[in-house]
């Protein structure tokens, strides 16, 4: 079995509620069977059953080759949705692509919010799955479409950040954090 630890945690073997206790998937092994859990419900509770992504319409993960990332990529693709990436390579890139991932954006040498306007013809995507944070926050408002929804997953780039508000009331847009799969509901303006 794995575990969905509370809180998150690195060990070896752990106790948890048996509630918290999976069965490993036939075909993966022990070492990747621990990381499956904290990463795919995460994926799922923020993506699907907070942002509500459906079939047909358009998804930009940041840091496409992360954990979260790559899992992102693959269901959100298995689910019907049009993948869009970021990632700071051509390598990293060339792995999101290998996934299925639809355009991917190479945020050192280009700037994601042109190419996702060019990409959707102006309209902007429909879900953004964001763990850099404040620099990116009014960029990501500016690359949703209209009832666009935002997920704040992570900081990585620092927690404040200078927006226009304007573009939230305009195109109707949600924007939402939570620390991952805790379902804690930090942020919902």
């Amino acid at each position: 079995v794995c575990a969905l630890l509370s809180g998150g945690g690195y060990a070896e073997k752990v106790a948890v509620p048996e509630g918290q206790v999976l069965p490993i998937p036939s075909g993966v092994s022990l070492k990747d069977a621990a990381s499956l859990p904290e990463v795919a419900c995460t994926v799922w509770s923020t993506i699907f059953m907070m942002s509500k992504l459906s079939a047909g319409e358009t998804f930009l993960v940041h840091g496409g080759s992360s954990g979260i990332g790559t899992f992102a990529i693959q269901i959100a693709k298995y689910k019907g949705a049009r993948v869009f990436v970021t990632a700071g390579s051509e390598e990293k890139l060339a792995f999101c692509k290998d996934l299925g991932a639809d355009v991917c954006i190479n945020y050192k040498t280009e700037d994601f919010v042109a190419r996702v306007t060019e990409e959707t013809g102006g309209k902007g995507v429909d879900v953004i799955l964001d763990n850099i944070g404040g620099p990116y926050f009014q960029k990501n408002l500016n690359s949703l479409n209209i009832d666009g929804r935002l997920f704040l997953l992570g900081f990585q780039g620092g927690p404040v950040a200078e927006v226009n508000l304007a573009f939230i009331l305009a195109k109707r847009l949600t924007v939402q954090g939570n620390l991952g799969h805790l379902g804690l509901k930090v942020l919902s303006i």
